[in-house]
């Protein structure tokens, strides 16, 4: 792969700074789905609960159609394919006033951001030289997390249930800055390297269909090992604890200061992190991530227990909460760049399509094993559960080193191996010219 150009690097800037505006604009709206949908548009919890089910399945399919688009017709006009879906879903369940049109703009919504992740992952082999990219992965994952800080507090001090129309004005807001990044990429990208597809020069030795992308046995391990990260840890992270933390501390005040605190150690610390990490093997990430949300579900089962005394109860779970992050700051130079290293150009789009998918898989298993757990009045064997799952996932993921190929693991320059996995000279690449070599 040629090195980017500098249009390349332009480009990549204009989606950092779309990324900032976006995140500020779907964190408007994230917190209040559940509520726009019952008390605005007068759809029971429960049929929303099966609503934003339903509309995961569709995500999940158009995920996958995502990643075969982007590798026929381009990265880049995907993603922008991808944001004005987003926006026009948007902006129609932002001035629906039944429920038919409300349901139908959500479901639009939800395919849209199915396409647009992928595509902008893919992109950034691109735009990035091979040894910065595992930073510019991190350096997106912070700023947008700045957007989401921005956007809840935004969101605090102008919604109200007793001004309906605040609801429809942070839906039209969140649309707005939808299309705000749609025209920033489309102005961006077009004519920079990945607006289109790739054309090989000859016939490549594997197929493009996703058959070929599940046959490759280092890639299918990796999205076995986040999946089982995502199960246990970032899948019970909103749902089911906070409805632990309300269960057993009675008070659900605390919940909204442990996800600021959060959010702001993410931003704080990310970077430094990437930098601290760098020489680390990407495996090696994935248990310290993995340990590290096995810490977070460890105190929080500690903060409900009689060995703390009640008035640090509160201090405790922000503290776990605040450690779940540092695990994402391990997570983010990774999870988008394992893919990326490990993909042949031109199913680079399927391969990005299926890293995303885990999200929305994890979501179908995680939360309804937490839920039975929970609501058959058993929280702390909850704890316990997800306890072991990230310590088991961590333990697959050193496994998972051992069977990784060298460019996959360590952008370049690479360092000596690590405990947790073995350098392999005698196995080539699969795809030598491709990732992050």
């Amino acid at each position: 792969m040629s090195a980017p150009t500098s249009a390349a690097r332009s480009a990549f800037r204009a989606t950092l700074v779309g990324t900032v505006v976006t995140s500020i604009g779907q964190c408007l709206t994230l917190p209040f789905l559940f509520v726009y949908l019952d008390e605005i548009l007068g759809i029971p919890l429960a049929g929303a609960g099966f609503i934003v089910a339903g509309a995961a399945v569709l995500a999940l399919g158009a995920s996958g159609l995502g990643g075969n688009l982007a590798d026929r017709l381009g990265l880049g006009k995907v993603a922008v394919l991808g944001l004005t879906l987003q926006a026009g879903g948007t902006l129609l369940l932002a001035v629906a006033r039944e429920p038919v049109l409300g349901v139908t703009g959500f479901v639009i919504m939800s395919a849209g951001n199915s396409f647009v992740w992928p595509s902008l992952n893919g992109l950034v082999t691109h735009q990035v030289p091979p040894d910065k990219r595992s930073r510019a992965f991190a350096l997106r994952f912070g700023l947008m997390n700045v957007g989401i800080g921005t956007g809840s507090l935004i969101a605090a001090v102008s919604v109200s249930l007793a001004r309906p129309s605040s609801f429809h004005m942070v839906y039209l807001l969140d649309g707005g800055t939808t299309v705000v990044f749609a025209a920033i990429l489309l102005v961006a990208l077009r004519g920079t390297i990945g607006w289109d597809a790739h054309r090989p020069s000859q016939q490549p030795a594997t197929p493009s269909s996703y058959g070929a992308v599940f046959r490759d046995k280092a890639f299918a391990g990796y999205l076995a090992v986040l999946l089982t990260m995502a199960v246990f840890g970032s899948a019970q992270l909103e749902g089911p604890w906070a409805s632990f933390v309300t269960t057993t501390s009675g008070s659900g005040q605390v919940i909204g200061l442990a996800f600021a605190a959060n959010t702001v150690v993410i931003i704080a610390l990310q970077l430094p992190v990437e930098r601290l990490t760098r020489s680390l093997r990407r495996s090696n990430l994935l248990v310290l991530c993995s340990l590290s949300w096995a810490a977070a579900w460890a105190l929080t089962g500690l903060a409900a227990s009689d060995l703390v005394p009640h008035a640090a109860t509160a201090v405790v779970l922000v503290i776990a909460l605040g450690m779940f992050g540092v695990g994402e700051t391990f997570l983010s130079p990774v999870i988008n760049a394992m893919p990326n290293a490990l993909a042949p150009e031109h199913l680079r789009g399927r391969y990005n399509a299926m890293n995303s998918a885990t999200y929305p898989v994890s979501r179908f298993i995680g939360p309804p094993l937490a839920g039975i757990l929970l609501g058959a009045g058993h929280p702390y064997l909850w704890v316990i559960f997800i306890v072991v799952g990230t310590v088991v996932a961590a333990a697959a993921a050193c496994i998972l080193g051992r069977r990784l190929p060298q460019h996959a693991e360590l952008p370049p320059p690479t360092t000596a191996p690590t405990s947790c996995a073995r350098r392999n000279p005698d196995r080539t690449p699969p795809h030598q010219t491709n990732g992050d070599r």
